[in-house]
């Protein structure tokens, strides 16, 4: 058996795995090779010293640590388990819902447009216009009404057909 090996059964031994070579044979090799016996102790002195650090390792309460972590996090050193809420600005609070209102007056007053003095009423595709009184000056004067489509106001178109003098 030659060194790689005895140090593989070594390390093979610490992970808990079984080894290849029987407990015999390396036995004989540590008996006449002290680097791979100095290997072999040093790792069970690290291992023991280990196992006994661990258990007398204190694990801190997360949920203790978790508040002191926030705490050091927002700048503060409250006192006692309560956690001091964050201020909160009045005005950011309130400047969206204002300027949504503002937003919508302006609205109103800018595309407010005056209503034509004649009835309308809007029937699906159909628009239908109402004069109280149409007069053209004349015997055979002929009219037209018609809403204008962009300003909604009822237009009055009168001429008169009779033959000048």
């Amino acid at each position: 058996m030659n060194c790689h090996e005895a140090q593989t059964e070594i390390f093979a031994a610490r992970d808990g795995a079984p080894g290849e070579i029987p407990g015999a044979a390396l036995d004989r090799h540590f008996a006449h090779c002290a680097p791979c016996r100095q290997i072999r102790d040093n790792l069970a002195a690290a291992l023991g010293a280990w196992r006994s650090d661990s258990v007398r390792a204190i694990v801190p309460d997360a949920e203790h640590e978790w508040h002191a972590v926030r705490r050091r996090i927002r700048g503060g050193a409250e006192t006692g388990s309560a956690l001091a809420r964050p201020r909160r600005n009045l005005f950011a609070w309130l400047s969206l819902p204002l300027g949504a209102a503002a937003a919508a007056a302006i609205a109103l007053v800018v595309l407010h447009q005056p209503r034509p003095s004649a009835t309308l009423a809007d029937f699906g595709d159909v628009v239908t216009a109402r004069a109280d009184a149409v007069e053209a000056p004349g015997h055979n004067a002929s009219t037209m009404v018609f809403v204008d489509d962009k300003s909604g106001w009822l237009i009055v178109l009168a001429s008169d057909t009779t033959p000048s003098e």
